[in-house]
């Protein structure tokens, strides 16, 4: 072959190589995900959750943060955070309303009722209703320390001229029913009912305060009590299990930390069974409930406590190393979990904006998740 023939040929493949180059598709973009937005920032799906959220702490022990055990948003005040304090026996719990938490330097206040030795006793959970109230549980044997067993869930008012202000009564509390000794953790369902993880008698517990008697009074007589003893709970000491109950009012999530497990009842599914005797105090209603509930997460931690719901997820805390997992809510999937490196985490709660936020007991300090 000839120079002048080489040339030629050279062109010519240099000619078809370009072409093709030109014919040739570009790879697709990825599409972006973001399926757990409290844990990350959206990214490619081969990349999804590389980057674990920088945990930020927002409040610490100078703020009055000491042994929190759950914490709640007020839905009637904008970027309002409720912590409960455990504290201790002889002063009884609590609270500290952080406000504009989400600007990342909230303000503190910190109020102690005047008989919190009584009516917040050893706090374990705080949750509030949409109607102006909100309630505790109380992780004692019993309220009066007279080993008996006379305690169970408070009902207290949301107005800061009320709570934790004189009220010419006893404290400033609205309401107390006194049949679950030990409660380790409280969610809202609606109106001024409540459900409870009774420790003492080792089930799940509705509580209906009903109409509330005032600040400091002590007529309780119109209250509910359900007991649903089907929906076995073992507490183990010191260590809150805490429950949540969905958007729709359909289905309650319920940690059982002593069996390593968490439940989800179908509140739907809810059937009398039978009266039973009154214990403690007169009661409108005292009865014996069931319910159909599945297993939701077993042994998938180490020691289960913490549980928020945002949408169709489930976030659970783990009071030993500090994970905190994240689980679809219809399908049981795991989807992520993020190591916060912090132990004794308690409550979880998530905002309006899918930020997470947590307390730890063992740090007696607040933080948000910042997705990365």
């Amino acid at each position: 072959m000839n120079y002048l023939n080489k040339t030629v040929l050279l062109v010519t493949c240099f000619v078809l190589i370009q072409a093709c180059k030109k014919d040739a598709a570009p790879a697709p973009k990825e599409d972006a995900i973001n399926t757990i937005p409290e844990f990350f920032k959206p990214s490619p799906r081969s990349s999804y959750g590389e980057n674990q959220p920088k945990v930020l702490e927002l409040a610490g022990p100078n703020s009055g943060l000491m042994r929190p055990t759950d914490l709640d948003f007020n839905p009637g005040r904008s970027d309002e955070l409720w912590v409960v304090n455990e504290d201790f026996v002889n002063t009884g719990g609590s609270t500290i309303m952080f406000t504009g938490v989400s600007t990342g330097n909230p303000k503190a206040d910190h109020r102690r009722d005047g008989n919190a030795w009584h009516f917040m006793s050893m706090p374990t959970g705080i949750a509030f209703g949409d109607n102006g109230f909100w309630a505790t549980s109380s992780g004692i044997l019993d309220a009066n320390h007279q080993n008996g067993s006379f305690t169970g869930p408070a009902l207290w008012s949301a107005d800061l001229n009320v709570y934790a202000q004189p009220s010419g009564g006893n404290g400033s509390h609205m309401d107390m029913l006194h049949g679950s000794p030990y409660s380790m953790g409280i969610a809202w369902e609606r109106d001024n009912v409540y459900w409870v993880t009774d420790g003492f008698n080792g089930y799940l517990v509705m509580y209906d305060f009903r109409n509330d008697h005032g600040a400091g009074n002590s007529n309780h007589d119109d209250g509910i009590i359900h007991r649903y003893g089907g929906i076995s709970f073992k507490r183990i000491e010191g260590v809150p299990s805490h429950l949540e109950i969905d958007d729709k009012r359909e289905f309650l999530y319920m940690v059982d930390n002593g069996n390593s497990r968490v439940l989800k009842i179908d509140l739907r599914s809810k059937e009398r069974l039978s009266s039973l005797p009154l214990r403690n105090e007169v009661l409108a209603d005292h009865a014996s409930y069931k319910a159909d509930y599945s297993v939701f997460s077993e042994d998938q931690v180490q020691q289960y406590c913490g549980i928020a719901l945002n949408g169709d997820r489930v976030f659970l805390s783990d009071h030993k190393t500090g994970t905190i997992l994240c689980i679809h809510a219809q399908s049981g999937e795991e989807l992520g979990r993020v190591e916060t490196g912090i132990e004794g985490i308690t409550g979880l709660v998530v905002d309006k904006n899918n930020r997470l936020y947590f307390v730890s007991y063992t740090e007696s300090a607040l933080y948000q998740l910042q997705p990365q």
